[in-house]
């Protein structure tokens, strides 16, 4: 287990694993709020296709054969898994840490709080919270740590999921980015998609 006393040592002696991490950790939050509506749309698209796949004639008799259907259900099934994996993982860091740093982490990024409001919020200085921000991230990345995802093992769990990697890196040169509905439908679309592809 860490702590923050070991953050440090444990950071520098590992490659600034905790660095890489702090930056999937925000994504996460970013996110962590939509992933109940992707999830639904995934269930959507799942049951849809799974009905609809029964129908067969003319030129769809190849895409509507039984092994296409079914690789298609596993991977939306794989893929629906992989976002529920990623709420667990982010309810249980929040969980984990101290609770009014997990309080600010939850108003910046999942809220979308500026550090101006969060500053008026909690009445400190814009520059408290941001380390408020930067300790409660390292403190997450940590927690996320502890439950054995790396960013090796996160990345390889969320693999099929590329807009979360383009939002992840997206997120590497911002601080904050928001999630508009235009965002979040070309995200569920590209479920869709998926359920047409084979």
């Amino acid at each position: 287990m860490f702590d923050a006393e070991n953050l440090a040592i444990y950071n520098q002696n590992n490659g600034g694993i905790i660095m890489n991490l702090k930056t999937w950790t925000k994504t996460i939050f970013m996110v962590y709020r939509h992933l109940p509506r992707i999830i639904d749309s995934i269930d959507k698209v799942f049951s849809a296709r799974a009905i609809n796949g029964g129908i067969m004639s003319g030129s769809a008799c190849s895409y509507n054969d039984v092994y296409n259907i079914t690789e298609n259900l596993i991977n939306l099934s794989q893929r629906k898994i992989a976002l529920i994996n990623l709420k667990v993982l982010a309810s249980n860091a929040i969980k984990n840490i101290d609770k009014n740093l997990a309080r600010i982490l939850i108003l910046r990024y999942i809220d979308g709080y500026s550090f101006k409001e969060l500053s008026k919020h909690f009445n400190i200085s814009e520059r408290t919270a941001y380390r408020r921000i930067d300790e409660a991230l390292s403190m997450a990345s940590m927690e996320i740590l502890n439950q054995g995802y790396d960013k090796e093992k996160l990345e390889n769990s969320l693999r099929n999921e590329k807009w979360l990697f383009h939002l992840c890196g997206d997120m590497d040169k911002e601080e904050f980015l928001k999630l508009d509905n235009n965002y979040l439908n070309r995200v569920i679309s590209s479920y869709k998609k998926l359920s047409l592809a084979n």
